[in-house]
C-alpha cells in the first residue's frame, strides 16, 4: 500500500470549511489534474497520481515522489497504449502476488507461493519501467547451475531437489530503484594512537595526549558519493534475498522495449522509494558507517560512534528498472525455501538445510573458532601486561648479588644478554600484539563468512562506493568548521571543543524533493 493510500482514510477529519485546509474533492494536481490529498506526516497535499507535493497555503509544488515517468490507472477514462493491450496480469489468490507477461505466455502457479490459484486479466495500471538488463540465459543453463551449486552445498539432505521441483523456476523481472546520493556523514568518535587502538587494551576512561597511547573522542566530517544500490520495490520478494543476489552490471542496463518481456514474467512494483525511506536510508547510514571506520585522520584507529553522528544526503537519483532472476520456491519438512539465481551473472542465492545431525556438528566447529579468538584476546592483554609484571619480578633479580657478580665477571655476555632480553620484550609487548591482531582479524572475517548453508552476506559500501566523486575527509571542531580554518587559539594538536569557537557556521541545504528532505539531517540508523 502506497503513502498516499493510508492518508486517504482518514482525510475526513479536516474541517473544508476552513480555506486553509483542503480535501480530495476539492483540490486539484496542477501537474496532471488528479485530486489532491492531505498527508499529516509531510504537511502537504499530495498527488497519489504523479507523485507531486504541493504547498497547502499557496498550492506551489514543493517536491515529488522522484518519479521520472508515473504511472497510471487503466480505469476506463485513461487509454491503454498498445503495448500494454498485448500484456496481461497474472493474480494469485493465494497469496496476492501480481506479475505481468506478454499475452503468448502463461502461467500455472505462483512462482512465489506455488499456488496453482491464478487469475489472468487485463492490466489495471500502466507498465511503464524506465529501464531493463535483459536475461543472459534461459531456463535450462538457470536450472544448471542451481544444480551445480547444490552440488558443492556440504550435507544437504538427499533428494533434496529433483527435475519436478527444477521444473517451477520461473524467470521473473524484478521492479527495483536504483538510487545513488551524495553523503555528507558528521562523525562523533573515539580516536587512538598505540596500544589503546587494540579493544583488549583500551580503557573507557579516555587517555590526554600526552604520549605514544591515547585515546581521543574528536569530531570528523566526510563527504563521498553511493551509486547505484538497487532496492526491489515488491513486497513478495525478500529484500535480504534479493540483496543476496547482488552485484548487478549496470553497463548491461538498457532502456525498456517490450521484445524483452516475451516469455518471462515481470512484477509490478506496490513499494515506492518514499514508501521504504527507512529501509534505504538505514542501508545508506550502513554503508556511510563503514565508510568511516576506513577514515585516516592521522590516528592509528578511528571508531565513529553511530548513535552520535550524522548523515545528509542530497542530490539524489532514481531510476526505475526490471532487474532479471531465476526464482524457485520449494518445501522441505513444512519450511518453505526461497531461491534465486541471478539472470545476469548465474550467483545462486538461498537458505538451504542441512541433512539431520549436521547443523549441530557446524555450530560446534563455529563454538571452537569463537574460543580460539577469545584465547587470542587474552593472550594479547598478558602481554600487555608483561613489562610491569617484568618489572615487578625481574628487577630483584637484575640486583640480586650472583647477577651482579656475572655482570662484572663478563661484562661483554651480560650486555649481550641484557640487549636480547630488551629485543625480546620489546617484540613480546609491541610487535606479537600487531601480530596477533592481524590473526584475529582474518579469524573474525572467516567466522563471519556465509556459509553454503546460509545467504551471502550483503555488498559491501566497496561495491557502490563512487571513486570518481572527489572525496573529502577531515577533522573537524564540534560545529564541524575544518580543523585547517576555524580555531581561534594556538596549538591544534590540544584539541578544546568545549571552549573552541569556530569562525564560520555552515549553511543549510534548502530544496529537493521530498524523497530528498528526509535524509537531508537524520541521526545514523534512525
Amino acid at each position: 500500500m502506497a503513502i498516499w493510500d493510508e492518508a486517504k482514510k482518514d482525510q475526513t477529519r479536516f474541517d473544508t470549511s476552513d480555506p486553509a485546509s483542503f480535501s480530495a474533492d476539492s483540490k486539484k494536481c496542477a501537474n496532471c489534474g488528479s485530486n489532491l490529498f492531505y498527508d499529516t506526516e509531510h504537511s502537504a497535499l499530495m498527488c497519489g497520481n504523479c507523485g507531486s507535493v504541493f504547498d497547502p497555503e499557496t498550492l506551489d509544488r514543493t517536491g515529488s515522489f522522484a518519479l521520472a515517468n508515473p504511472e497510471k490507472d487503466y480505469d476506463g477514462k485513461t487509454e491503454m497504449s498498445d503495448d500494454d493491450k498485448r500484456r496481461h496480469e497474472i493474480v494469485c489468490n493465494s497469496c496476492g502476488a501480481q506479475i505481468v507477461t506478454d499475452e503468448n505466455t502463461s502461467a500455472t502457479f505462483c512462482a512465489f507461493c506455488g499456488s496453482p490459484a491464478l487469475v489472468t486479466r487485463r492490466l489495471t495500471r500502466e507498465f511503464r519501467p524506465d529501464y531493463i538488463i535483459p536475461f543472459a540465459f534461459g531456463k535450462d543453463k538457470a536450472v544448471s547451475l542451481f544444480k551445480e551449486h547444490c552440488e558443492e552445498v556440504a550435507h544437504l539432505p538427499k533428494n533434496y531437489i529433483n527435475d519436478e521441483v527444477l521444473s517451477k523456476m520461473t524467470g521473473l523481472y524484478v521492479p527495483t530503484w536504483i538510487i545513488s546520493s551524495e553523503v555528507e556523514a558528521r562523525l562523533n568518535g573515539v580516536a587512538s594512537n598505540g596500544k589503546t587502538a587494540d579493544h583488549v587494551y583500551g580503557s573507557s576512561d579516555y587517555m590526554s595526549p600526552g604520549g605514544e597511547n591515547y585515546s581521543m573522542r574528536i569530531y570528523a566530517k566526510a563527504k563521498f558519493r553511493l551509486k547505484d544500490i538497487p532496492f526491489d520495490g515488491e513486497k513478495k520478494l525478500p529484500d535480504r534475498l534479493m540483496s543476496a543476489a547482488e552485484p548487478f552490471d549496470y553497463t548491461e542496463l538498457v532502456p525498456f522495449r517490450p521484445e524483452y518481456l516475451q516469455g518471462y514474467f515481470a512484477e509490478k512494483y506496490d513499494e515506492q522509494p518514499l514508501d521504504m525511506t527507512d529501509k534505504i536510508y538505514r542501508r545508506l547510514d550502513k554503508y556511510a558507517l563503514e565508510v568511516s571506520h576506513t577514515l585516516d585522520l592521522g590516528y592509528d584507529k578511528f571508531t565513529p560512534d553511530y548513535k552520535a553522528s550524522r548523515t545528509r544526503y542530497s542530490n539524489q537519483t532514481i531510476k526505475y528498472a526490471l532487474l532479471p532472476v531465476w526464482f524457485l520456491t520449494l518445501e522441505y519438512n513444512g519450511i518453505r525455501y526461497q531461491y534465486i539465481v541471478n539472470g545476469q551473472t548465474g550467483k545462486v542465492s538461498g537458505e538451504f538445510p542441512y541433512a539431520k545431525g549436521w547443523e549441530t556438528f557446524d555450530r560446534t566447529k563455529k563454538r571452537a573458532k569463537m574460543k580460539t579468538i577469545t584465547a587470542n584476546e587474552a593472550l594479547r592483554g598478558f602481554l600487555y601486561g608483561l613489562p610491569a609484571l617484568l618489572f615487578c619480578f625481574g628487577l630483584p633479580f637484575l640486583f640480586h648479588y650472583q647477577t651482579l657478580n656475572f655482570l662484572l665477571e663478563s661484562p661483554l655476555t651480560g650486555l649481550a644478554l641484557i640487549a636480547l632480553a630488551i629485543l625480546l620484550i620489546i617484540f613480546l609487548t609491541r610487535m606479537l600484539p600487531r601480530i596477533l591482531i592481524g590473526v584475529e582479524k582474518r579469524g573474525m572475517e572467516k567466522f563471519s563468512e556465509s556459509d553454503n548453508h546460509s545467504l551471502d552476506k550483503e555488498q559491501s559500501y566497496l561495491q557502490y562506493f563512487d571513486p570518481s566523486y572527489p572525496t573529502e575527509a577531515y577533522e573537524t571542531t564540534m560545529d564541524f568548521v575544518p580543523v585547517d580554518s576555524g580555531w581561534n587559539y594556538g596549538e591544534k594538536n590540544r584539541f578544546d571543543f568545549i571552549t573552541a569557537k569556530p569562525e564560520a557556521d555552515e549553511e543549510e541545504i534548502e530544496g529537493g524533493t521530498d524523497f530528498e528532505k528526509q535524509g537531508s539531517d537524520r541521526k545514523m540508523f534512525e
